[in-house]
């Protein structure tokens, strides 16, 4: 019986994002920060790798890596969100700005050529379109949290585990209720679902942008 896959690969970057953090953190506790949030897309600079644009849909060309043939999945979706850190100092003052990623790595997502129909490539699509709406929810919390020049490096670090494990428990219980998208009326609600909490996530963002 075939089903899907997806891999959480999004943890593995905390370890070095602590690390980093905690380099900066040392010079920043006497400074007044200002903290910027932003979501990055920028396909050109990632080869290899596609940045999550909202209304942009996969194909099946971009599922590029080798297919397991001992496993039982049709196809496999590899995503997650990262962050990019940029750090200005002068004086008495500090900037941290904070770029935040949705992405989809091509080498390590796979399909099995039988499997290559428009019914599936939309269940992989909204294994990336849940990565994405964890993105956002993830840039929120980054946005309401009170990050300074003492605390921000534990701060984020605890944001970001938490949004991973969010992202991770929501991804199986998508693949659980539409058991791998063979349940199709499961599968026609999951879809008006994510649409429809991306639009909120996406107009909450927007309207935290005309509140600053």
């Amino acid at each position: 019986m075939l089903q899907d896959s997806f891999p959480i690969y999004i943890m593995k970057k905390s370890i070095f994002l602590l690390t980093l953090l905690l380099t900066v953190v040392l010079n920043t506790k006497a400074q007044q920060m200002t903290v910027t949030v932003n979501y990055v897309d920028d396909n050109s600079a990632a080869p290899g790798i596609i940045y999550y644009r909202a209304g942009q849909l996969l194909s099946w060309q971009e599922f590029q890596g080798k297919p397991l043939s001992t496993s039982d999945a049709a196809a496999l979706t590899s995503a997650g969100f990262g962050i990019g850190l940029e750090f200005r100092s002068f004086k008495s003052k500090a900037e941290l700005v904070i770029n935040v990623n949705c992405s989809f790595s091509k080498k390590n997502s796979w399909v099995k050529p039988a499997n290559k129909t428009p019914y599936i490539l939309n269940h992989e699509q909204k294994h990336f379109d849940i990565t994405y709406l964890h993105t956002l929810l993830f840039i929120q919390q980054l946005r309401k949290a009170l990050l300074t020049g003492s605390n921000y490096a534990a701060v984020i670090e605890k944001i970001y585990q938490a949004s991973a494990y969010e992202l991770s428990k929501v991804q199986h219980q998508y693949d659980l209720e539409t058991s791998h998208s063979r349940m199709e009326n499961r599968q026609a609600a999951w879809d008006e679902k994510i649409s429809r909490e991306i639009v909120v996530a996406q107009k909450q963002i927007v309207e935290m942008d005309l509140a600053e």
